[in-house]
C-alpha cells in the first residue's frame, strides 16, 4: 500500500478525510428522517442497555477500581448512582451497556457501535452541558464513522484475531465527541487518527475464555472521548489519512490495501439507519435461529419432549459460537447450543434464560444435547448481505419440520414493532426507576432532539436531580 487510494465518483479521494468532513458538518435539523428516527432510537435503547447493566460483577468490579484510582467526580455515570470524571464515566457506562448483551448492532459491519458511542457522547455531553439536537447530530455522526469502517475491515478483521467493535468504534466515539466539540473537519480527521493509536481488542476470549469481551465497549469509549478533547484542546495532533495511510488501519487491522467497495460512502444510507436492536438478550447470530425455532415452535404446537434432534444452520462467522459452553451468565449468552437449547425448552429467551438455576434446569440440558450447528451453504451464501439462519426439527415420530429465515427480528428489513421498543425500554427500567420516573424517561427518549439540555435526561437516568 502506498499511503492512496483511489477516489470513487463524487467523494474526497481520502476515505479519512470523507468521514472527518461528512462528521464535521453533521446537524441534527438537516439529518434525513431516518436517521434522526435512528439516532433517537439507538440512542434510547443503548441507555436502557446502561440501565439494565447495573449490578453485573464486571461493572460493579470496575467502579471500585476507578474509585481506587482516584476517578470520582462530576458526571453521573447512568446506572452505578455515583459521579466520577468524564473518563471513567463513560468507561463504566459503555461497560454497563454491554453487560447482558442487549445492546445494539451492525451486521455489515460485524459490531456493537451504541455501546461505544453512547456513552462516550453522554459522558462528554454532561461535562459540556449540550443539548438533545446537540446529542442525536453527535450519535449520528459516531456511528458513521464507526460504521464505515467497521464495514472496511469486516470480515477481514476478524480472521487476524481483531473484534471490530472496539477497532472501529474507538474512531466513531472521537467523532461523535469531536462533534460535540464542534471540530472543525481538520481537527476532526486528526481525531480519528488520534484515536486509531488506541484501537484494539482481541477475539482471544472466544478461545481463551474470560469476561475482557465486556471491558472492550468501555477502552474504547474512553480513548475515543480522549482522542477528542486532546485535539480540541491542542495537546496532540494525530495523522491524517489514519485509515488508508501505510501501516494505517486498513492495512494493519484488516490486510487491506485500499478502501473497499462493501464499506460504502458517508451517508449513503446512514449507519445508525441501517443498524440493528435486540429483542433477546444474547449473541446477533444466534438471532435469527431463535426466531426460526420459535416460529415452528409455535406453528405446529410442538411439545419440546417431541424434538429427538435439532440441526441449525448459520454462516462461518458464526460458528465460534457453536461449542461454546454455558457455565456461566456471560458465556451462556454467547452459546448457540445453550440458546437454542432453552428457547426449544421454553419458548422464550430472557434475561432470566442464563440464570444458574436455567443452566442446571435437566429439561433444558437433555433439549441442549440434541442441537448440531453447522455452516449452511445458502445462509454462508447470503451473508451479509442478509443475516439468516435454518432450522430443521426432527421429531420422534419421524417427521421433518423446517423454517428458513433471512433476516432477524429487529433488523432494519424487519423493526421491532413500536410497542415491542417500548416493552424492551420498560423492563430495563424496571427495579431502577419508578412508574411515574420511567414515564417521563420514555416521554424525553421518544424525541431527545427537543430537549434544551441534555443534562435533563441525563439526571433522571441517573437517579439525581439535574444541576
Amino acid at each position: 500500500m502506498d499511503g492512496t487510494t483511489s477516489a470513487q465518483p463524487g467523494t474526497i479521494a481520502s476515505p479519512t478525510a470523507a468521514l472527518a468532513v461528512h462528521a464535521a458538518a453533521l446537524d441534527a435539523a438537516s439529518l434525513p428522517q431516518a436517521a434522526q428516527r435512528g439516532a433517537a432510537r439507538h440512542l434510547a435503547d443503548t441507555l436502557g442497555a446502561v440501565v439494565a447493566g447495573r449490578g453485573q460483577p464486571t461493572l460493579v468490579a470496575a467502579m471500585a477500581v476507578a474509585e481506587e484510582l482516584g476517578g470520582r467526580g462530576e458526571v453521573p455515570a447512568i446506572g452505578t448512582g455515583r459521579r466520577f470524571d468524564a473518563l471513567s464515566a463513560a468507561t463504566l457506562m459503555a461497560i454497563g451497556a454491554h453487560a447482558i448483551e442487549l445492546d445494539d448492532g451492525n451486521r455489515e459491519g460485524s459490531f456493537h457501535p451504541g455501546t461505544v458511542v453512547v456513552p462516550a457522547v453522554a459522558a462528554a455531553a454532561w461535562q459540556l452541558d449540550v443539548s438533545g439536537a446537540e446529542v442525536i447530530a453527535a450519535v449520528a455522526a459516531g456511528y458513521e464513522v464507526a460504521g464505515r469502517i467497521a464495514r472496511a475491515l469486516h470480515p477481514d478483521a476478524g480472521r487476524r484475531g481483531f473484534q471490530t467493535t472496539p477497532v472501529a468504534g474507538v474512531m466513531g466515539a472521537a467523532a461523535a465527541v469531536g462533534r460535540l466539540l464542534r471540530l472543525d473537519a481538520d481537527a476532526m480527521e486528526q481525531a480519528i487518527g488520534v484515536a486509531a493509536s488506541s484501537s484494539g481488542g482481541l477475539f482471544a476470549y472466544l478461545t481463551g475464555g474470560g469476561t475482557v469481551k465486556k471491558f472492550h465497549p468501555g477502552h474504547a469509549a474512553r480513548e475515543g472521548l480522549l482522542a477528542a478533547f486532546m485535539v480540541a484542546r491542542g495537546a496532540v495532533q494525530g495523522p491524517r489519512g489514519v485509515l488508508e495511510t501505510k501501516a494505517g488501519v486498513l492495512q494493519a487491522f484488516g490486510g487491506l490495501a485500499s478502501w473497499p467497495a462493501r464499506a460504502g460512502q458517508p451517508g449513503a444510507p446512514p449507519i445508525v439507519a441501517a443498524s440493528y436492536l435486540k429483542p433477546y438478550p444474547c449473541c446477533r447470530h444466534i438471532h435469527p435461529a431463535i426466531d426460526a425455532l420459535l416460529e415452528l415452535r409455535a406453528r405446529h404446537a410442538l411439545d419440546p419432549d417431541e424434538v429427538a434432534r435439532m440441526e441449525v444452520g448459520t454462516y462461518a462467522v458464526a460458528m465460534p459460537h457453536a461449542t461454546l459452553p454455558w457455565d456461566d451468565f456471560v458465556i451462556a449468552q454467547l452459546s448457540f447450543p445453550y440458546v437454542m437449547g432453552v428457547a426449544l425448552r421454553t419458548g422464550r429467551v430472557e434475561l432470566a434464560s442464563f440464570d444458574a438455576a436455567a443452566r442446571r434446569d435437566p429439561a433444558v440440558l437433555r433439549d441442549v444435547a440434541k442441537v448440531s450447528v453447522a455452516v449452511d451453504p445458502d445462509c454462508e451464501a447470503n451473508y451479509p448481505a442478509q443475516g439468516p439462519a435454518r432450522v430443521t426439527l426432527l421429531l420422534r415420530d419421524g417427521r421433518r419440520l423446517t423454517s428458513y429465515v433471512p433476516e432477524p427480528l429487529g433488523s432494519p428489513a424487519r423493526p421491532l414493532p413500536e410497542e415491542a421498543f417500548t416493552a424492551k425500554l420498560r423492563m430495563t427500567f424496571d427495579g431502577w426507576l419508578d412508574a411515574p420516573q420511567a414515564a417521563r424517561a420514555l416521554e424525553m427518549l421518544a424525541d431527545p432532539a427537543a430537549l434544551p439540555r441534555w443534562r435533563t435526561l441525563h439526571a433522571l437516568l441517573a437517579k439525581e436531580a439535574c444541576r
